[in-house]
């Protein structure tokens, strides 16, 4: 049995035959302070003490100021200026790690397929394919994402980018990145947004967009964008705290993956939406969450689906559609949804608003981010905090290595 759910313009297909919890299932153990059974959270997140206590900083307000970041960021970005000859460029590459990095899997999903110029997204110490000694030179344009400007990895691509004598750009807040690009004559765009890095995603997303639509290898109009935020501003009037958990799809999604293990599958222009999905879970959720491209799954993934009943009975799946989609890959989320159903796998399929990829993106963005940040609550910890990241890299600096 299946019954359609419309969130504003999203309509959210949901599984009735699949997993069901009692009052009596133990859902928590994960190391945190939070609620071990799903009776003892049953009205944390409509209790207003709940988010003064874990949210100290208002994480919340600027999860709900995502959309205004966006038209901030895109007024912003058009007083920007930019070397003509970069619309030749023959391959973009964006650079940067975590938070900063997702931006341009985001934009790299807003090209048309029509497009001559592809988006490299590179996470490393190095970018692999750029040398000083190309002969022809190689026309790519290399873009260096920091929000803080001092992420390690980011930096030596920075300065391995620099030797090459490749065109770049940076899109930072500041720090050591932007004070070498500024030393170097390279093209900045600033990142005026506050709070973590995730949460200037909006910001970072609309700064590489207007470049990217600049240079010739996107098309986003200024029409584009008011639809892209107002659509936007819906989802967070439908998610935001002040809205039950009775009528809030996202409170009561985070309820039912409170404790397991989420899969976020996404293909199409919500590609890398599944990667910002499953990143924003483990990150203010600090739940366990692992995202897989549509179609590539099938030729891997599926083969898990049968085995583990264990875990098949604490996994959710959750299946991001874009809007408009060929019949190849609108066969292959029908296929994945009847296999998680046989396999006896918790699934919801999301699917984008009408319009243009920017529409379907942002408000994607406000769902994903408000469900893991009812995540983080219900496992009775500050969203906001990183206490593992900081960890690790404390490890790494003393180390001598970093």
């Amino acid at each position: 049995m299946r019954q359609a759910v419309y969130c504003g313009r999203f309509r959210v297909e949901i599984k009735l035959k699949a997993l069901k919890l009692d009052n009596e299932t133990q859902i928590g153990g994960w190391g945190f302070s939070g609620y071990t059974h799903i009776e003892d959270a049953m009205d944390v997140l409509d209790e207003p003490t709940t988010f003064e206590t874990l949210d100290p900083s208002g994480l919340h307000l600027r999860l709900q100021g995502l959309p205004a970041q966006c038209d901030s960021a895109w007024r912003a970005a058009k007083q920007a200026e930019f070397p003509v000859e970069w619309r030749q460029c023959t391959e973009v590459v964006v650079t940067g790690m975590g938070g900063s990095a997702i931006a341009g899997n985001l934009a790299a999903d807003l090209v048309d397929r029509r497009s001559k110029t592809p988006i490299r997204v590179v996470r490393d110490f190095n970018i692999p394919g750029i040398s000083a000694a190309q002969t022809p030179p190689s026309g790519q344009l290399i873009i260096v994402c920091s929000f803080s400007g001092e992420t390690e990895e980011t930096i030596s691509m920075f300065n391995q980018a620099q030797e090459t004598g490749i065109a770049m750009a940076a899109i930072t807040g500041g720090g050591t990145l932007g004070r070498r690009a500024a030393a170097a004559g390279i093209p900045a765009m600033t990142v005026d947004s506050p709070g973590e890095p995730r949460s200037a995603v909006g910001y970072n997303l609309m700064l590489l967009a207007a470049l990217l639509d600049r240079i010739g290898v996107i098309s986003v109009s200024d029409q584009d964008v008011a639809e892209a935020v107002e659509a936007a501003a819906t989802m967070v009037s439908q998610v935001g705290i002040d809205v039950p958990e009775d009528k809030n799809p996202a409170k009561s999604l985070a309820r039912q993956l409170f404790g397991g293990l989420t899969l976020v599958y996404g293909g199409g222009v919500l590609s890398g939406m599944a990667l910002r999905w499953k990143s924003q879970f483990n990150e203010n959720g600090k739940s366990w969450a692992f995202a897989e491209l549509v179609p590539e799954l099938f030729h891997n993934s599926v083969e898990s689906f049968p085995g583990g009943p264990e875990i098949r009975q604490r996994t959710t799946a959750l299946l991001l559609k874009p809007n408009h989609i060929g019949p190849e890959l609108a066969l292959r989320y029908s296929v994945l949804s009847d296999m998680l159903d046989q396999s006896g796998i918790a699934n919801r399929t999301f699917t984008g608003v009408q319009g243009r990829p920017l529409t379907q993106s942002l408000p994607m963005i406000v769902l994903g981010d408000y469900i893991s940040y009812y995540l983080g609550l219900l496992n009775g910890v500050n969203p906001s905090e990183t206490p593992s990241i900081n960890l690790a890299k404390g490890r790494m600096s003393a180390s001598g290595l970093a």
